[in-house]
């Protein structure tokens, strides 16, 4: 078992210095009791600079209001999740979702309205939430709206181009990358599982990034195309290099990454869903009888029934049936819609479930293996020696969210 002491105790040992014993001080932590792991401790203390540096966010969502409760925890989707309770006479609930920077890819920090009432209710409520998030779908907690706000852009030079996630803040993270550098290396701007956009001025494809493939010392995304000589629509695993084949032009040209801040499925979810769509082609755009077939044949002369690269990537990953492109052709004066996300996920999953009989363990243990090759098999990300799945509850002594004081 983990060993407990009083942050004195630790304090003594020399396992903080002065400075960091202050700092977890200010999180309300007394210095002779409660006791506490030395993680525990060293995760308020790895927090404090995350919360300084994203302090003018904190502001504008919490204001001036006293801050009473703050839990951190971990699910298997993040190592660094915190529900916040603040208020005096009414109480607010808010998510923090944390990632660290990585290779290229910068932080992630959001915060989410969760819920409000009286201390007691927040309270009670807390402990469900966090039992919610560590669910198979932490989109459908419940602690935020079940509703997905896409916005879209015609502007090819906006940083929201084509499409954005929520108004506040993005339960998908848009994340424009620079092109040069992840043509030659995707790994460092790409997490296995992610959406891939690559546009240039006339032109866009999607795909889901997997990783890095050892046997062949290549890339692998996961895409549905249209083969021209084969007369065709598929769904393949194939290279990033032959992925951005065609749009590699002397014109405008950009990659996106999207990225759920917070997870809609299971990460062996997704990966079984895209093996049962490239096993499950003939399924996925079954011609013999529509009406039977899980999805609407791709047709370029009606949009309405189109079935793209964009409602691949939608599908697998995000649960939801829906293309960027083809909902602005359906309507050029629409800018925004709303999606359910519960609705959506329920009735994909169990479409794509449909695709094959069987599991495709081989396919499976292919899009693992890449996932592995590229670093992301054992999720416990460590940092100056912090293993950063750690759990505690604490009560501020001060606002802990202003950037001075």
């Amino acid at each position: 078992m983990t060993e407990k002491k009083s942050l004195q105790a630790w304090y003594n040992e020399g396992r903080f210095t002065y400075d960091q014993k202050a700092v977890i001080n200010k999180f309300g932590v007394n210095d002779y009791y409660p006791k506490y792991t030395l993680q525990d401790l060293r995760k308020l203390w790895y927090w404090n600079d995350i919360l300084l540096r994203n302090a003018y966010k904190l502001e504008k969502s919490f204001g001036d209001q006293p801050v009473y409760q703050m839990n951190f925890f971990s699910a298997w989707w993040n190592n660094n999740l915190i529900i916040v309770i603040s208020g005096e006479d009414v109480y607010l609930a808010k998510l923090i979702v944390y990632e660290m920077p990585h290779r290229e890819m910068n932080e992630i920090f959001e915060v989410f309205s969760v819920g409000l009432g009286t201390l007691y209710e927040v309270k009670n409520k807390t402990s469900e939430w966090i039992e919610k998030l560590k669910e198979d779908n932490p989109i459908l907690c419940g602690i935020c709206t079940m509703k997905l706000n896409v916005i879209y852009f015609d502007d090819y030079n906006s940083p929201a181009f084509p499409v954005s996630y929520g108004y506040e803040n993005e339960k998908i993270k848009r994340i424009e990358v620079d092109f040069n550098s992840a043509r030659w290396n995707p790994d460092a701007h790409f997490k296995p599982l992610d959406i891939a956009m690559v546009f240039n001025n006339e032109w866009v494809h999607a795909c889901v990034y997997l990783g890095w493939d050892r046997d062949n010392n290549e890339y692998k995304v996961c895409h549905a195309r249209y083969d021209s000589s084969l007369n065709k629509d598929l769904v393949r695993i194939e290279s990033w290099e032959k992925f951005l084949f065609g749009v590699i032009t002397p014109y405008q040209r950009k990659i996106i990454r999207y990225h759920p801040v917070i997870a809609f499925k299971k990460t062996d979810e997704i990966i079984k869903h895209i093996a049962k769509c490239v096993e499950g082609e003939e399924n996925y755009y079954s011609r013999s009888n529509l009406k039977k077939g899980p999805f609407r044949i791709r047709s370029y002369g009606n949009y309405e029934n189109s079935n793209n690269c964009e409602n691949f990537t939608n599908r697998c990953v995000l649960g939801l049936d829906f293309s960027e492109l083809n909902e602005r052709k359906k309507d050029a004066s629409s800018r925004a819609r709303e999606l359910n996300i519960q609705e959506n996920l329920g009735k994909t999953n169990y479409q794509l479930d449909k695709l094959t009989s069987y599991i495709p363990w081989t396919t499976i243990n292919k899009i693992k293996e890449h996932r592995r090759s590229s670093g992301y098999e054992n999720f416990e990300i460590m940092r100056d020696g912090i293993k950063m799945d750690a759990c505690i509850e604490v009560q501020p002594k001060t606002n802990i969210f202003k950037r001075y004081g």
